[in-house]
């Protein structure tokens, strides 16, 4: 039909001719390679044109696969930006209430953690290092273990000395307040403890507390303070045994006026932490430079675990959307056995047959991962401005220190790996249907009904 409709060409059997006349009469064969050259016959788009008309005429089926497909995505990619987005907030409340990106300690301070191992000259190192364009803001702070005793019971605890305006910029510590002030008042004897912490001592706000720790000549020294609020990090070390007090207190208490435990810095992009690391180490290489992960490994094992738990949900929802164009494509082939037949017995290549039913299932797959992808950023969008809430679950999310309130992370990665999933899943489905017509015979396909 399609050479009856070109003028001045026809059909010429070139088996029975020489090669000089083919060279003469190029229009006159029916060879695909000669009828490309002369730009008479566009594979690319008559392979579009078939596949687009064969998947109109089961509108039904090709819908349900493609909503099938862009729904599953659509899940998918939920999953992994609510998953990754509690990961991370889980991460941020540690470094933000712990150590920071990076953390500067006084040397061999992780391996016996004396008191008397003090960074002096505090104040001009984190001035120094706040210019730093790399670095987001940095704390320094006096930490030591200590007991925390009210009228009913006594707790170890840890002391945390802190600068509350620095805090608030580094932790932002002013927004984990449950009850009472972000203050630790005039003579600087407030205390802000974790909300465990408070259930553990029996204790509530305005309640007296005395703390006692042992000071760098190794006496114990103990001061009373009244809790000015309580506050919940998220970080579970931090809300069963961390006691804030004024950096100024916290220096009186254990003796060491004009020095630091801790220096603590945070980064405006993480990608920069191997590097910062290497050079502040040779800046200063009296103190012991340490990144987070390095410090605290099973945060970072939380991530790693994320990861492969999204390759395997990965897996399995491009697994079932597989099968669904597998099915589609089997069945439409199989329908269609006596067309293909035909179209190989009038000389049609094989290969041309194989690259229609490829983009068919092509075209089924790209339909599906682009609803999946607009309904997927739109839902991560929305969850990354307000949150998903798990209010009722927070008896168990405190267990785990993860927030009330779950934010979404959107990343292109997900996009890409959701793409390069289809185009596998499309491709690999089609290869059983694709042998099983290759082995079927033309005449038979032609006299079946």
């Amino acid at each position: 039909a399609y050479f009856r409709h070109q003028p001045g060409l026809r059909m010429t059997n070139t088996r029975h001719r020489s090669d000089d006349e083919n060279l003469r009469h190029p229009v006159n064969s029916y060879k695909y390679g000669d009828l490309q050259s002369l730009g008479v016959y566009p594979m690319s788009s008559y392979v579009f044109k078939i596949a687009l008309a064969s998947l109109a005429r089961r509108k039904t089926r090709t819908g349900l696969v493609i909503i099938m497909i862009g729904v599953s995505l659509w899940g998918l990619l939920l999953m992994e930006g609510l998953y990754d987005g509690m990961t991370e907030q889980l991460i941020n409340n540690s470094l933000g209430a712990v150590c920071g990106h990076i953390s500067l300690l006084p040397h061999n301070y992780r391996q016996d953690p004396d008191i008397k191992k003090l960074i002096y000259k505090d104040k001009e190192i984190t001035a120094r290092l706040e210019l730093d364009p790399r670095i987001k803001s940095c704390v320094s702070r006096i930490e030591q273990d200590g007991l925390a005793a009210t009228a009913e019971t006594a707790r170890n605890v840890k002391i945390y000395g802190i600068d509350l305006p620095a805090e608030e910029k580094f932790s932002n510590l002013a927004k984990t307040l449950r009850q009472g002030q972000y203050d630790f008042g005039s003579r600087g004897r407030g205390a802000l403890i974790g909300y465990k912490l408070a259930d553990k001592l029996k204790t509530g706000l305005g309640r007296k507390v005395v703390i006692s720790a042992q000071d760098r000549e190794g006496e114990v020294s103990s001061l009373p303070f009244k809790i000015a609020g309580i506050v919940k990090t998220g970080n579970m070390a931090v809300d069963e045994n961390g006691i804030f007090i004024g950096r100024k207190t916290a220096a009186r208490l254990l003796d060491v006026q004009g020095a630091a435990v801790r220096i603590n810095l945070m980064l405006s992009n993480e990608n920069d932490t191997h590097l910062l690391q290497q050079q502040l180490a040779k800046q200063y290489p009296d103190l012991d430079v340490w990144r987070w992960d390095e410090m605290y490994p099973a945060l970072m094992q939380s991530r790693v675990m994320m990861r492969g738990f999204n390759l395997v949900t990965n897996f399995l929802v491009f697994g079932v959307a597989g099968l669904g164009i597998f099915g589609v494509i089997l069945v439409s082939v199989i329908e269609r056995t006596r067309e293909f037949g035909i179209m190989q017995a009038v000389g049609t290549e094989f290969s041309f047959i194989r690259a229609v039913v490829l983009v068919e299932s092509l075209i089924i797959g790209l339909a599906g991962y682009l609803l999946g992808s607009f309904l997927g950023a739109a839902g991560l969008a929305w969850f990354v401005a307000n949150g998903l809430d798990l209010t009722r679950f927070s008896a168990g999310l405190d267990e785990f220190g993860l927030n009330t309130i779950a934010y979404a992370v959107i990343r292109p990665q997900y996009f890409i790996t959701a793409f390069t999933a289809v185009v596998t899943a499309t491709v690999l489905t089609v290869i059983f249907p694709l042998r099983v017509l290759k082995r079927s015979k033309p005449i038979r396909a032609i006299n079946s009904l």
